[in-house]
């Protein structure tokens, strides 16, 4: 019976329902978080030693979360700055992932949590179609239109699964991408498994697609590109000429002034309005102007930025700055951010703020990199660890366009890829330094 009630079971348990609840609730996955964070907290009380202390992936996330306290309680304006730990707070649940991983069957545990992302997936694919949104009570469904049009066979919306937004869906999809992907081409895995593996991974695509967030669709470009390499180097460079050529090829085409597209009247036509729409600088003036308007504020808070949840308050001012010089309104909130999580880290935590956010990925991904020659190729570590490095750079393309780190889903998707990393990570140094 005291087995029953161990820790070890507890982390079990919590653990898996962490992984089944990021899928679709972001307050299962919170709760799941917290019990992980008091039961690893209890463990260490009791004498058990925490392997991650000399990490130095650890001391840079407590150096962003530090910076982003800091930045509110020494900044020039009053903001609630112990609430800047809201969007942080999960930062260590891969160190903690690192070692629960451990006490767990990782592939029967990922098997589980493949099924998940297929029927989230999915979902969003029908929601794509008609728009369902089932999980939600009436009165209080989110379906979220593309087109607007007279005839209900010509509508077409946005994939979201069960998350509020369609770009938290295609951020979570973008990070499960590559994770599937790379471990198709895993030599542990039987033929059957990595068949199955091969079909989640073309449903998650589809439903990239299904989000019709162009961020999404160039960071998963970018996760392919990396992969890419994993096969064969020059490949990938052959490829990387090629989308570059064709990228020149379309912008110099679609942002002609002449060029004019159609209202699109059903969804192949809706898929590439919105994929011509990225080549088209009037498209995209108003995530531009936002980016300026960003600069201008960093200009004026270099050092400590202008603190959590002040953009409301103190990003008009920038606004209405553009707005007086080139006529433009805005079409998103101040609130809203300016579409740019590196700009935006900047402008809310300063400058250190934003070097300890670029340190977690650099640390994350010079670790995951330095391990890759020590695994065997296309085994499951070294699968893992690939997926590790195509996700994150995919994520980090997708960063330029969106504020995809403050969302928790997407946030969490991350965290769990990263612990899975770090575990593989765990793995090959305790074969190096073992007697």
């Amino acid at each position: 019976m005291s087995s029953f009630f161990s820790t070890k079971n507890w982390n079990k348990f919590f653990l898996h329902l962490l992984f089944i609840c990021s899928t679709f609730s972001i307050a299962g996955t919170d709760a799941s978080i917290i019990i992980l964070y008091l039961l690893t907290l209890i463990r260490w009380i009791w004498s058990r030693p925490f392997s991650q202390l000399e990490n130095h992936f650890l001391w840079v996330i407590l150096f962003f979360m530090a910076a982003a306290v800091f930045s509110g309680l020494l900044n020039a304006y009053e903001t609630d700055h112990l609430m800047a730990l809201r969007t942080n707070w999960r930062l260590l649940l891969p160190l903690l992932l690192a070692d629960i991983l451990s006490e767990v069957d990782e592939e029967q545990l990922l098997g589980i949590f493949f099924g998940f992302v297929m029927f989230i997936a999915i979902y969003g694919i029908i929601q794509y179609f008609t728009g369902a949104d089932w999980f939600r009570p009436e009165g209080q469904q989110m379906t979220t239109h593309f087109l607007s049009g007279s005839a209900a066979e010509n509508t077409v919306f946005h994939g979201k699964g069960n998350f509020t937004h369609h770009l938290t869906y295609g951020g979570f999809l973008l990070l499960c991408f590559p994770f599937f992907i790379s471990l198709i081409f895993c030599k542990d895995w039987s033929p059957f498994v990595r068949l199955l593996t091969t079909i989640v991974s073309a449903l998650v695509l589809v439903g990239i697609g299904a989000s019709l967030g162009r961020s999404v669709w160039l960071g998963a470009a970018a996760a392919i590109a990396v992969l890419l390499f994993r096969l064969s180097p020059k490949l990938m460079l052959a490829l990387s000429i090629l989308v570059i050529a064709g990228g020149t090829y379309f912008f110099l085409q679609f942002s002609d002034p002449s060029f004019q597209t159609r209202t699109p009247t059903n969804r192949i036509e809706a898929l590439q309005q919105r994929f011509i729409s990225g080549f088209k600088l009037k498209s995209n003036q108003d995530r531009v102007l936002m980016w300026e308007a960003g600069i201008y504020a960093i200009q004026d808070h270099f050092w400590l930025g202008i603190g959590y949840g002040n953009d409301a308050k103190i990003m008009p001012y920038y606004r209405d700055i553009i707005t007086d010089r080139t006529g433009h309104r805005f079409h998103n909130k101040a609130s809203a951010g300016v579409h740019n999580i590196y700009l935006q880290t900047w402008i809310n935590y300063g400058l250190f703020g934003f070097l300890g956010y670029l340190s977690i990925l650099a640390i994350f991904l010079w670790q995951c990199i330095g391990s890759l020659s020590r695994t065997i190729p296309y085994s499951y570590e070294n699968s893992i660890l690939w997926a590790g490095v195509a996700g994150v750079c995919g994520f980090m393309v997708a960063g330029f366009f969106e504020n995809n780190f403050r969302d928790g889903e997407v946030q969490v998707m991350l965290l769990i890829l990263m612990g899975l990393n770090l575990r593989q990570i765990q793995k090959v140094k305790k074969r190096i330094f073992k007697p």
